[in-house]
This record gives structure tokens, sequence and C-alpha cells, in this order.
């Protein structure tokens, strides 16, 4: 109920006792005309003073010119929400390296890679790093055969973060402003340090800063790492950039990346009768961007800002200053283009190129799956504006339909609730009476859970896999040529694609197609066969299924050892190598196997997988199980003659996911 009303009511009481009083003093005909004139004059003086304090008032004309707030000034009237967003791993994406914000050990650490020693220690109350001078291991490993002399070791001081969940990588900076990223970061997942060659998707180097060189901070996560960001580079006559006076409003993910700027906000409503003529509606302040007062469309561009492929557009940016124009609630695409492949990235980027616009990705894409399916994270409004259920941003899909932003829980910031099939029967209720008619699974089961099946574990980043938001129906086709392992192969690691198509065959009652398979994907296990024929985008994805326990449950785990040292023992890239050995400690315990280091020398790691096959996976499979689809002896042992023939057929370039 609006202001005006609530007060036109409450004047119905003051001007009857005007009307019947002043009669009585003052005579009828001056009583009646002095009571309605009173009347007349509040009346008026209240709808007055609504219309100047109304909600609608307050819309800035120019966001771009209202002022910025700090988060800390929000706190004074919306504490809960603020102490809500401090929890969440968005407000410590980024962090100057301060005791509050650093994960890693700095007490005199030692961390030794490869036969060198990086140190990590604290003087003066900065936290500093000895390691490899990246002149000396440039050296090495161009020339390896050279004699060299002793190995340099460079002092730096860390004094920027990035990350605070799963990892967090520590930034030094030049003469110049720039950040760069040094070699040995923080594992927080399984805390330790660890070299950055094994912390990505990436062919191993023998250059040991090989993963730092050319990444500037200020040039790639400055953008979606915080708020409000400005390069400021400098440029010389040329228009090279000689240095940088980058700005953020705040460092990480603040209050006004989703809600906008808060200057205006702050000021109109120092005045108490705005806030309670707000009160008093439900139309909200339109002096600050409220996300679920959004178009689904809307909303979910504040997010695609970060959580979207996309290249700025040239004409929208400030080529200057190279400031991100974008402001939650405006339309995303006046400012940037989403791109659905590395190649129509290029593309995008070159500004005017010729030819037809490319759009499939490519064999070696690092961000998409053959299909366009994102393969890595920060990419999830891709995924889901792939998805049916999307319906273009036109239904009630939407980010917020499963995320919030001021979660209870930082983990992945779910609402309460949205772990369960209550997500999808939000908008598919029927399926809530005829769950198992549909899943063809216990309902108890994994395999009755929604989003195991059409938002699997298809992405990979920070040496773990994710969900996919791409909601799918389940089709062997889309894991043909694409790379994508299937859904249904993720979870039955035992069994082939083969196994498959005929159970999803038989599930639709013959209304779906079979597909001409090979010889191979119908008679082996599809783990087994993208472990050993497949690109290491695929075999990232298939090794790390093997650490999720609903996957051991329903495909057994008395196999899985035995295979993945194989898998191990011919893994040439080291995050594959961590997805493989995580694998065994799901199925036999970090005790058990934790004499294996992925990221030790070759030797080390051969003389480590021999013993662990002599310690932990001596005794053959036991017989009890069948596994129609392993290749196995009949000694229940794993056969390396199949093994070798996959090998041999191996698609192994060199591939990056670029997270």
């Amino acid at each position: 109920m609006s202001p005006e009303l609530w007060f036109a009511l409450l004047l119905i009481v003051p001007a009857g006792l005007l009307l019947w009083q002043l009669p009585r003093i003052v005579g009828k005909a001056r009583g009646t005309l002095l009571a309605l004139t009173l009347t007349g004059v509040i009346g008026g003086g209240w709808w007055v003073w609504c219309r100047a304090h109304a909600p609608d008032s307050g819309t800035p004309a120019d966001w771009s010119a209202v002022d910025p707030v700090p988060s800390e000034t929000c706190a004074k009237c919306h504490d809960d929400h603020y102490q809500s967003w401090r929890r969440t791993y968005h407000r410590t994406m980024t962090r100057d390296a301060t005791p509050e914000y650093v994960k890693g050990d700095f007490e005199d650490a030692k961390y030794d890679h490869l036969g060198f020693r990086t140190s990590m220690f604290r003087r003066d109350g900065e936290f500093q790093m000895d390691t490899m001078d990246p002149n000396w291991a440039l050296m090495r490993a161009k020339e390896p055969q050279r004699p060299m002399p002793p190995p340099g070791v460079r002092r730096y001081q860390v004094k920027r973060l990035v990350g605070s969940h799963w990892m967090q990588e520590c930034l030094y900076q030049d003469g110049v402003g720039a950040y760069h990223r040094l070699p040995v970061l923080y594992h927080i997942a399984e805390k330790r340090w660890i070299h950055n060659h094994g912390a990505f998707l990436a062919p191993e180097s023998p250059d040991f800063w090989a993963k730092c060189r050319g990444v500037v901070w200020n040039e790639t996560c400055l953008f979606c790492h915080n708020t409000r960001p400005v390069k400021n580079p400098q440029r010389d006559a040329r228009g090279r950039t000689i240095s940088y006076e980058s700005s953020v409003n705040e460092l990480g993910i603040s209050c006004e990346a989703c809600h906008g700027p808060g200057g205006d906000h702050v000021r109109l409503n120092q005045d108490p009768a705005r806030r309670y003529s707000i009160r008093l509606t439900e139309r909200g302040d339109p002096s600050i961007v409220h996300p679920a007062r959004l178009p689904p469309a809307r909303r979910d561009e504040i997010c695609a800002r970060c959580h979207g492929a996309t290249v700025p557009r040239p004409e929208a940016w400030d080529r200057v200053r190279v400031n991100d124009p974008f402001i939650a609630g405006q339309e995303l695409s006046r400012f940037n283009t989403l791109f659905h492949s590395e190649a129509e990235r290029d593309y995008l980027l070159a500004n005017k190129p010729e030819g037809p616009k490319p759009i499939k990705p490519a064999s070696n894409d690092g961000r998409f799956w053959g299909d366009g399916t994102p393969l890595t994270t920060a990419l999830e409004y891709n995924g889901m504006a792939m998805s049916a259920c999307y319906e273009n941003g036109r239904g009630k899909l939407s980010c917020l339909s499963c995320h919030q932003g001021h979660p209870h829980d930082p983990n992945f910031m779910l609402k309460p609730g949205m772990q369960s099939n209550e997500a999808c029967y939000q908008c598919h209720q029927e399926y809530r009476a005829k769950l198992t008619e549909h899943t063809h699974h216990p309902a108890d089961s994994s395999g009755s859970l929604c989003y195991n099946c059409h938002m699997p574990h298809q992405v990979f980043s920070l040496l773990a896999t994710h969900r996919s938001h791409r909601i799918q129906r389940l089709s062997v086709a889309d894991s043909r040529g694409t790379g994508k392992p299937h859904a249904c192969n993720l979870c039955h690691l035992d069994k082939s694609l083969g196994w498959t198509q005929k159970e999803l065959v038989a599930w639709s009652g013959g209304r779906t197609q079979a597909m001409t398979l090979t010889e191979e994907e119908a008679k082996w296990s599809s783990a087994v066969l993208h472990l050993m024929t497949s690109d290491a985008r695929t075999r990232a994805i298939v090794a790390g299924a093997f650490a999720q326990q609903s996957a051991l449950q329903a495909s057994g785990a008395e196999w899985t050892g035995e295979f993945l040292a194989t898998v191990l023992e011919h893994e040439r890239y080291p995050a594959v190598r961590y997805l493989a050995h995580r694998g065994m400690r799901a199925a036999y315990g970090d005790e058990a196997v934790r004499g294996y280091d992925y990221l030790a020398g070759p030797p080390t790691r051969k003389q480590q997988l021999e013993q662990l096959r002599r310690d932990v996976f001596a005794a053959p499979i036991p017989a009890g199980r069948s596994y129609p689809y392993l290749p196995l002896t009949p000694q229940h042992r794993l056969d390396g003659a199949v093994i070798q023939q996959m090998l041999q057929k191996r698609h192994d370039p060199d591939v990056t996911i670029n997270e």
C-alpha cells in the first residue's frame, strides 16, 4: 500500500473531527470552511512530501557518474548482508598480502621441486619468497646440456594474492606497476606448497618459470577478480605499454559489483522520511540495483561479466584508460561480446578481421568441448545459456534459481535445498511423483539426483572437476567426436559407451535411435578407453571421476588401484596425475597410497609406483563381481597387451585448459 493511501485513510479521522467540532465553535458556515481548508492544507502538504520522498525519485540518469562507496559503508544499514558477503570467497578473490589473508606457510617453509629449493619466510612484517632466478631458469631450459653455473636465486616480496578457496597464487610487483605470478603457489585443499606446473592442466616444461612468463595481473586477472577495474596502461610514443597505473574501486568482488555504485543511494537515504516512504512500498529503491528485481536476462548478465566468455567491444570501452564500463543492471552486450570458442575469441579480438566468423571449437580448444559446452569454470553463464531450460533468458530459470549472493554456506553459494532435486522441482514438479520412473535408479541413490545426469562433472579447473552448467538430456551423440565424456560413464566407470547406449535406448522404449559405435566403444569401459586413448582434457575429467564415491559404489573400487597405477605410469600431464592419484586415495585411503608424489621427477615416481604395486595392489581383482567391459586376464589382472594397444592409439597433443 502506498504512503499516499495510508495517509488518506488516516486523514479521515482528523478531518471528521474538524468537520464535527469547528462548526460548533465558530459557526456552521465558517467552521465547515475552516475545517475543509485545514484538511486540504494538511493533505496537500502530505501529498507534496510524498512526491518529494517517493521511492521512484532517485534513479540515476547516468549510473557511470554515480560515486562509488566502499563496502564498509553498506554495513551501517545492511549489517546482516554485509556479514554474509564477508564470508564469501568472492570478497577475498584478490587481496594484498597481509596476515589476515595469506593462506600459505611462511614460517621458514621449504619446498623442493626437481632438485631446487624455494623458501617462504617473513622478514620485517613482509612475506618473502626465495626461488630460482627466472633468467637462469630460461638459460637452463634452452640449453639443458650446456654446463651451467650454480642455480641463481632471487628474492621476491609477495605483494598481492589471488584466490582464497582452492589455491592461492602469490604475486610480486615490478618497478613499473605490473604484478607477476610467482612459480610456487599454495594448494589450500592439500595444505601444501606446489609448483605451478602442477596447478594447471598444461604440459610440463623444463622452464621453471614457464607458467609465469607473460602472465601480468594488470592484463588478465584484474578485470574479473575485482570491482570496477581500470588497467590504465602508460604507453610510449609508439603505443607500447611501458608501465601501469592500474586501479580498482575495491580488490575482490564487492557490494557494488552486483548492486552498482552506491553514492546516490547512501546520500538519498540520509533522509529518514525517504526511507520510511520506501518501507511502505514494495517497489524497492531505484537508487541502487537489486538483482532479484531485474528481469532474468539482466540479473544473469551481472554474473556473466565474470562467469561468461566475453571480449570487450572496442567502441564501448575507453581505449586509453581501458576501464570496464559495465555496471550491474545494464545490458552486458552493450559493452562485451560473448564468444563460444577460442577461435571466435581470436576473431573478435582481431577487430575487423576477414572471412567468416568461426564458431565451432577446435579439437584442442582450451575452454570448450567440441559441441560448445564449456570445459572449464568461469564460463557457467555460457553453459546455462545453451540449455533449453534457459529459454534464452525469457523463462523462469536464472542464476538466482539455485544460487544466492549472500549465502549461509560460501561453498558454491547455493540456496538451502539446492543440493537436492528441489532445485529442479522448481520447474519440473511432475517428476516429484514419478522420480524412479524417470531416472531408472532407486530413489535414494545418486542416480536419482537430477544434476548427476543432466549437469555432470564435465568441467575442469583448480585441480578438480566441477558440474557443467549446461543442462542437457542424455545422448550418446553428445560424447562422440566432442571429447566430452558421457555422464553415465562418469559414474559407471566399468561400463562401455555401448552399454550406455543400450540402456538409453531401452529406457526410451525404442524412441531413441542407436548410433553406430566403434568396436572399442562397444567393447571396453569408456573410462578405460578415454584414459588410454583421449587427449589430456578428457583424461582429466575421467580421472577426476574416480574420486567420486558414487562412482566407486556403482563401479566397484577393487579394480581401480592397478588400473590407476597404469594411468600414472604413462601420464605426462601433472594435473591428470594428481586427479588419478586422488582417485586412488578415494578408493584405498590417504594413508595407503600417500607414498606417491605427482610432482616428483620420473625416476622417483617410477619407484613410488613400484612400491604401491607391491604393497597395495599386489592381489588380483576379486572374482566375486563381473566386469565384462574391463580388459582383464583370466587371472583377474589388468590385461597389459590390450592396454598397450590402446596406448598406441592415444591422441596426445599439447593442450592447455585456460582457466
